[in-house]
């Protein structure tokens, strides 16, 4: 049952994260579109979705059969911005058009900066999910204000964020090709090791400290 519960958790945070997307995708001025986009992982942090970016960096501070969950999370992205990309690209065709140009211009990327832009935007994404989850407060602000900054950065600095690319390549047909498959794990891979190493050089500092 648990694993049921954590896919269909995964599948929302899909859900909320292509809802971004279309937003971006929708909007004619990119930072606004950028920053509308944060609304999406705004709703996964308050509602505890499981997000594939959310929970990377912690991969190696938990039992073996945590990295076995991820799968599944990345999975449960996956079907949430499989199904949300098809029902997009059916009601607002235009939105399909401009992602395969998103796309088509991704794919121009070896996958070494593919990877290299999924790390840094995995840094960004750690840094307001971290926060905004260790603080419980739900009103405290300053962690909602910290959201609407990260993600709106990553967007606008062309950093690759798995989930988001999920849909985009959903959107416009893309996903279901090598290439398309190959990109995404890529940029998987990039936002794992971009949180995962932030996050333990931010412990190896504190442990420091504290010494």
């Amino acid at each position: 049952m648990k694993i049921l519960k954590d896919l269909v958790s995964a599948f929302l945070a899909g859900l909320m994260i292509s809802i971004g997307g279309a937003v971006f995708l929708s909007s004619e001025n990119k930072v606004v579109g950028a920053v509308m986009f944060s609304l999406g992982l705004t709703a996964i942090l308050i509602f505890s979705f499981l997000l594939f970016t959310g929970k990377t960096a912690y991969v190696f501070q938990n039992k073996p059969k945590y990295l076995l969950t991820l799968c599944l999370i990345w999975a449960g992205n996956l079907l949430g911005c499989m199904l949300t990309g098809l029902m997009v690209s059916f009601s607002k065709p235009a939105l399909s058009e401009k992602a395969v140009e998103i796309c088509s211009l991704k794919l121009t990327q070896t996958p070494w900066q593919t990877m290299i832009l999924g790390a840094l935007c995995g840094i960004l994404v750690y840094i307001a999910v971290d926060y905004f989850r260790n603080d419980k407060d739900l009103k405290n602000y300053s962690k909602y204000l910290l959201v609407f900054t990260c993600i709106p950065v990553f967007i606008l600095c062309g950093f690759e964020h798995s989930v988001a690319d999920m849909f985009y390549f959903a959107v416009s047909g893309m996903l279901y090709s090598i290439d398309g498959i190959l990109y995404i794990l890529y940029v998987s891979v990039g936002n794992l090791v971009g949180a995962v190493i932030f996050h333990n050089l931010k412990l190896f500092i504190k442990e420091k400290v504290k010494a």
